[in-house]
């Protein structure tokens, strides 16, 4: 006999499988500030800092590349956090949650609040302990696993959860209405070291197979058959700083559709994306994928029309 798992239990178990699935998280924590000198919030953001950094889905921002961009920026922020600054923030860190707070301290009680805010989107949690002064290591760890757990369970909130790879095809796809389906060449440079040229097969390759994919023929310069629409362009991959153990990459592809009898330009595009991973080379394919993708949104229908 089968036990029907009831809907509302069937969406918490959705939830947490995406989560299980997604990237580390990239995380910023500012200085704490407090009411009660300068040594208590030092203590307070170190500990913070540590405890976030045992938590295996969280990637920290190294202390030295936060005081960098902050300094570089003259954004020298603790405790509050308003959405504009933490976007600009997470523009030059690659940070997703940034982390802040207070600790007031009344005698031997003491209250530690912290701010937890979606660079992306702009949404701000708090979470809050309250005890002993003597007992502030032990509030702290307390504070911490709230942090991560409201990290944990409100990451849709926080994050720009971006479609998967695969679903997104399938979408873009369906999304192809159009009849008319042109013979397509596709030529696309990367650019090199020393200002050479080299064709990205990678991206010839994805967008061919979403061409194919959508119904379209496609040739290459040994094809007998002489392509209705060529698609020439350029591709450009640049590294930004490591945030933690992550490599960023921002891909540029940019287009040109044109048709080969006629010579009429149909369209010309650019897509930019980012992308972050761990390896380098994973990096570099994701934004490029992006970037694919992106284009062929606009493309695969223009072309059916």
């Amino acid at each position: 006999m089968k036990t029907k798992i009831p809907f509302v239990l069937a969406l918490l178990l959705a939830g947490v499988m995406a989560r299980a699935d997604a990237p580390p998280i990239t995380v910023a924590v500012f200085d704490f500030n407090s009411n009660a000198g300068a040594v208590l919030p030092k203590d307070v953001t170190a500990l913070v800092t540590a405890d976030l950094s045992a938590e295996t889905n969280l990637v920290m921002v190294e202390r030295a590349e936060l005081d960098k961009a902050l300094g570089e920026q003259a954004l020298g922020l603790s405790g509050e956090i308003n959405s504009d600054a933490a976007a600009k923030v997470g523009q030059l860190t690659g940070a997703k949650v940034l982390v802040a707070g207070r600790a007031i301290k009344a005698g031997d009680h003491m209250v530690i609040v912290a701010n937890i805010i979606g660079t992306e989107t702009s949404r701000l949690y708090a979470a809050k302990v309250e005890g002993s002064a003597a007992d502030m290591p032990a509030l702290v760890d307390k504070l911490s696993d709230k942090i991560a757990k409201t990290i944990s369970d409100q990451y849709t909130n926080l994050i720009i959860v971006t479609e998967p790879h695969e679903a997104r095809i399938d979408r873009i796809l369906k999304a192809v209405q159009g009849t008319n389906r042109p013979s397509v060449m596709i030529s696309l440079a990367d650019h090199l070291a020393g200002g050479r040229l080299s064709t990205n097969q990678d991206v010839v390759t994805e967008l061919g197979l979403l061409f194919q994919k959508a119904g379209f023929t496609v040739v290459d310069e040994n094809s007998s058959m002489k392509p209705d629409v060529e698609i020439t362009g350029s591709v450009k991959c640049d590294w930004g700083a490591r945030q933690g153990a992550l490599i960023s990459c921002i891909a540029v592809v940019d287009i040109k559709v044109q048709e080969r009898q006629s010579g009429d330009i149909l369209a010309l595009d650019r897509q930019q994306s980012e992308a972050m991973d761990i390896g380098k080379s994973n990096a570099g394919k994701a934004a490029l994928l992006n970037a694919v993708d992106d284009l062929a949104e606009r493309l695969l229908p223009l072309l059916a029309k």
